[in-house]
């Protein structure tokens, strides 16, 4: 069982003056954002010119990441095997075809 509790997260970013958010449910800052990002079909290659804003609900909790640290986050060795297998998990899901 996982030591981490699930969180209900907001997940948004502004692009061309428009802000977009979506509603995501992740145990992690960085797998709040990938799950965000793919709900929300952002291009992977736009990726680096972009940061999030993260609200965690109950407790409330703002979050602010780019995404050229998502990035290099998810290219770093997971420090244990369960990091790792997220980091794989996130990577894949960044991957696929929308």
């Amino acid at each position: 069982m996982s030591d981490v509790p699930l969180r209900t997260c907001i997940v948004s970013y502004s692009e061309n003056d428009c802000e977009r958010s979506v509603e995501v449910v992740a145990e992690t800052l960085h797998e709040a954002v990938a799950l965000g990002l793919k709900a929300m079909e952002v291009p992977s290659e736009t990726l680096h010119l972009l940061s999030f804003k993260v609200l965690v609900k109950s407790p409330q909790v703002y979050h602010s990441i780019s995404g050229a640290s998502l990035s290099a986050w998810l290219a770093q060795p997971g420090k244990n095997p369960k990091e790792q297998a997220l980091k794989g998990r996130l990577k894949e899901l960044l991957r696929s075809p929308k």
